[in-house]
């Protein structure tokens, strides 16, 4: 079996003679370009070891054994992004193999992983589907818990869909969500996650791992945590939350690349608890109209499905009209949760 060059990456040009399996449909996560796109995953660093092994025995193993790019970049940072180029089937098996590693992580006494899948921001809404129906089809076909988070990653256009459940469930979730995701390209800019940009304050709107210790993100493992906009508790005994994290003298986190309303329209949709709705749109609607004002986007609240807690959020404009609503949105619960 031919082994790929150490020094070959994703991006650049194969023998001819690798072929056979490389030839299948490659999986599009929004994290390469042109025929080579990369599945990838955001992992806690403390994993990476494992998954790297003594001297790079176990990556080089996976590499070797199933022809394949697999990357695990260095960060000085909670948490790292595992890249794997390689066909569906093929990544899958490597992602299967990577899993136990999770495993030992996400350990709470309910034998549950948590798969963080990084997608580009344009594909979320294939996981959403209208209304939030495509989701909830995937929790109930799969048995896996699956959130999409709303928030993109510090200066990137990745979104962490978190899929939990024991490993076969997981896996069996990843799938179902790259069904969806293979045959659809992303559109519009792509800038993949770069863990060097971890923020702390926000990995819990994003979906990333906190620094240990601290309490923020996931870094105390015990899988997935709740949505991105988490419902104020009750009232009635319970001492107040204590003030929001969020502080109105720091300015939106902005893709520095963009102007305000640079770039071609776009879409994204947010799920959130439907009981927080009321907190975005504000008395006669006040709130929501003061975020499209300020945002320059498009927002519309559907209506919750039968059965369903969720309400879906949908967001139209340029990428910075898109991530500045997604902030004012945020702050408007959080200035919503400090009066409880």
């Amino acid at each position: 079996m031919m082994r790929i060059p150490r020094n070959q990456g994703p991006g650049m040009k194969r023998n001819s003679d690798m072929s056979g399996p490389r030839s299948q449909k490659r999986i599009r996560t929004g994290g390469g370009g042109g025929d080579d796109p990369a599945l990838r995953l955001l992992i806690p660093s403390k994993v990476a070891g494992s998954i790297i092994g003594k001297g790079g025995k176990n990556i080089s193993r996976l590499r070797s054994d199933y022809n394949a790019v697999v990357q695990v970049p260095d960060c000085s940072g909670p948490e790292r992004v595992v890249s794997i180029s390689a066909d569906y089937e093929t990544a899958v098996k490597i992602v299967e193999q990577i899993v136990p590693c999770l495993d030992e992580f996400f350990s709470s006494g309910k034998g549950e992983v948590d798969i963080r899948l990084l997608v580009h921001q344009s594909l979320a809404g294939c996981v959403i589907g209208k209304g939030g129906s495509k989701v909830k089809e995937l929790r109930e076909k799969t048995s896996a818990k699956i959130k999409i988070f709303g928030n993109c990653c510090p200066q990137s256009t990745d979104r962490v869909v978190s899929i939990v459940g024991s490993p076969e469930v997981a896996i069996n979730g990843l799938k179902e969500i790259i069904d969806l995701l293979k045959e659809t390209p992303p559109k519009g800019y792509s800038e993949p996650y770069d863990p060097q940009n971890f923020d702390e304050e926000f990995a819990d709107d994003y979906g990333g791992f906190g620094m240990p210790g601290s309490g923020g993100g996931g870094g105390g493992g015990g899988g997935a945590r709740g949505p991105v906009w988490e419902p104020p508790p009750p009232r009635g005994g319970f001492p107040p939350p204590p003030p929001p994290t969020f502080r109105a003298n720091i300015p939106p986190p902005a893709l520095p690349r963009f102007s305000r309303d640079s770039g071609p329209p776009d879409s994204q949709q947010v799920t959130i608890p439907k009981d927080l709705a009321g907190a975005i749109i504000g008395k006669g609607g006040s709130r929501i109209r003061r975020v499209r004002s300020e945002s320059g986007a498009e927002i519309t609240i559907d209506e919750p499905l039968p059965g369903s807690n969720d309400r879906v959020i949908t967001i139209k404009g340029s990428p910075d009209q898109i991530q500045l609503a997604q902030y004012l949105l945020q702050q408007s619960v959080r200035e919503s949760q400090s009066r409880y």
